[in-house]
């Protein structure tokens, strides 16, 4: 049995559910030993590559591997020449990284600690490489096997030639969080109906699916998606799992959600990943009767939504979708849809313990609600 520490995000009940969802759609068995703050311990008969992990997930920060001897004997065999490079993270780091610099130094070694707080400076003194890394927990100590992406995140995110706050805001790092949360197999069609700038279907598409739709009301979101999702395709090869192998089958349609049946055709889709309209920009000078009245109007939107998805879906498929919600003094003002959308035939499948999962940062106004549906054919 090996056991695996992953640092999560801000978020890190949706980071544990991110986890959990690929482990069950790769078959892999798991223990969870350990969730305190942002860490995650998990226990696993199968040996984890946790490069291949990492560059899946979207909500977690770095993963690491227990080690069985001290920190200061790794570092002697894994870097016998030149100078050793390390850091530590934990709540006595620096204790630790002094009395295992003055021992290494006792044996002659040049040595340097550096305190390595964010990803990039872990990225930067290429410690991953250098097997250098390491955090104890619990008096457990685990090497840093790999750690998030953040570069090729962010030139995904900041580098695309087509962004705007109309044409889709969701942040690519959640985007491929709900494509994961999905559970989608390489097999699935998948469909963002309010594609934006098409930020969900470039995960997709960086993480190997190749059967993708995206349908939007605008014309400019639709002719965004195209130019950011051909911009991947050329310019980051690297990172789309499988391009050589397999050709993606993309299909882009300017289209009102109600319409979606007469583009696609009944029962022609499996996976619906999306992120609709999230209300007007709020500035938090809001009453709670304006934002309930955004919370109505949006709350057709939705229902409108999901009847045109009981058109277009296969039976047993999934929905993985945002709805908001208002922040207003201490409390929420939701959208008031969910029971219509279970008679529709949409079941809600929870995330352990909770029916969805909030991503919210605080002093935002709008928190994103993500849900997990499965449809039935109502007979």
């Amino acid at each position: 049995m090996k056991k695996y520490l992953f640092l999560l995000g801000h978020q890190p009940k949706i980071s544990t559910a991110e986890i959990q969802a690929v482990f069950s759609l790769w078959k892999i068995d798991f223990e969870k030993m350990l969730l305190t703050n942002n860490y995650l311990i998990i226990q696993s008969e199968t040996e984890i590559d946790c490069q291949k992990l990492m560059s899946r997930l979207g909500g977690t920060i770095k993963i690491g591997e227990e080690i069985d001897n001290t920190i200061e004997d790794f570092l002697l065999v894994n870097q016998p020449t030149g100078k050793i490079v390390f850091s530590i993270t934990g709540s006595k780091a620096q204790k630790e990284a002094l009395e295992i610099k003055k021992k290494l130094k006792l044996q002659g070694k040049s040595v340097r600690y550096i305190e390595a707080n964010n990803t990039a400076t872990i990225l930067h003194n290429n410690l991953v490489e250098k097997q250098g890394d390491f955090t104890i927990i619990n008096e457990q100590t685990f090497l840093t096997k790999a750690i998030q992406p953040i570069e090729e995140f962010g030139e995904r995110d900041y580098g695309r030639p087509s962004a705007d706050g109309k044409s889709g805001m969701i942040p690519p790092k959640l985007a491929r969080m709900m494509v994961n949360l999905s559970e989608a197999t390489p097999e699935d069609i998948i469909l963002d109906p309010f594609c934006g700038s098409g930020t969900i279907l470039a995960e997709a598409m960086s993480m190997g699916f190749t059967n993708l739709i995206g349908t939007d009301i605008s014309e400019k979101a639709i002719n965004d998606t195209e130019k950011n999702l051909a911009w991947l395709q050329d310019n980051h090869k690297s990172e789309i799992i499988n391009h050589k192998s397999k050709k993606i089958d993309l299909n882009l349609f300017v289209s009102n959600v109600i319409y979606l049946s007469e583009i696609l055709g009944k029962q022609s889709v499996n996976t619906i990943i999306t992120e609709p309209y999230l209300g007007k920009p709020l500035s938090g000078r809001e009453t709670e009767e304006q934002l309930q009245i955004q919370a109505e109007e949006l709350a057709k939107l939705y229902l409108q939504s999901f009847i045109s998805f009981s058109m277009i879906l296969k039976p047993n498929s999934t929905v993985t979708i945002v709805i908001p919600c208002f922040r207003f003094n201490n409390d929420w003002i939701r959208i008031n849809c969910i029971d219509k959308i279970k008679k529709l035939g949409f079941e809600p499948v929870s995330f352990d313990q909770d029916e969805y999962l909030l991503y919210w940062r605080e002093k935002q106004y709008v928190g994103r609600e993500i849900w997990n549906f499965k449809y039935q054919l109502l007979m």
